[in-house]
């Protein structure tokens, strides 16, 4: 008798679009927090098991830090490479600031990637400053993923400030790493009063008020 064996497949089978768990997860950290989103509320949405999730990601924190990874790909990067060219973009740390007030901004980059990124019309501000609001309550690898992310926003605006002190357009009594860091605090102010109910309205007055001293030619801030 001859006996047909059915050759199986090395490896565990695909149970889940791992691409879909991450846009999933995208949209709903970006919405909520990513510290106020359970992975059975991922799995709920994205149609998997929590189990099917373990098994492709390894943890959480693993799958929190592709979703990080996401957002610095077609968000993150494609803005602050514009910084490097300081003549062609001389509005880009204004409409930075605005594309967290106004949850979006076209004017920041021709870039696809970022044009085209799909969000809940509800979110708020930039998924970026949420984690560093919240990066206490991180786990190891996101935590270390989002710092990793802060260094190279920090490296694209030194040379932005040097850039801009050099054509006489910021104060050069301002010290680079002081004024870097200054600008950093203030998206935090405006994530964080943007998070808090504030008016689109009363969050540019402040930061008007916040960078003027900052700026030698005023007209940058209107």
């Amino acid at each position: 008798m001859v006996v047909n064996m059915i050759k199986r497949s090395v490896g565990r089978p695909k149970l889940l679009s791992r691409k879909h768990v991450i846009n999933t997860a995208f949209s709903e950290y970006w919405l909520h927090g990513i510290n106020n989103v359970p992975v059975s509320k991922i799995a709920l949405l994205a149609g998997v098991s929590r189990t099917g999730i373990y098994i492709e990601f390894g943890s959480e924190d693993k799958m929190q830090v592709e979703v990080i990874k996401k957002y610095f790909n077609e968000a993150i990067k494609p803005v602050y490479k514009n910084y490097a060219n300081y003549k062609n973009f001389p509005n880009q740390l204004i409409n930075t600031y605005y594309a967290i007030i106004d949850s979006g901004n076209k004017n920041l980059t021709e870039d696809d990637s970022y044009n085209k990124i799909k969000r809940s019309k509800k979110t708020i501000g930039c998924f970026h400053q949420r984690n560093i609001l919240n990066i206490s309550n991180l786990g190891p690898l996101a935590f270390k993923e989002v710092k990793k992310i802060e260094a190279y926003r920090e490296q694209q605006l030194i040379k932005y400030i040097l850039d801009a002190q050099n054509d006489d357009v910021l104060y050069k009594n301002f010290d680079a790493d002081f004024s870097v860091s200054y600008i950093l605090e203030q998206f935090k102010l405006v994530q964080l009063m943007k998070l808090e109910g504030s008016s689109n309205t009363y969050i540019k007055k402040i930061l008007h008020t916040l960078l003027e001293p900052f700026f030698n030619k005023k007209e940058m801030l209107h």
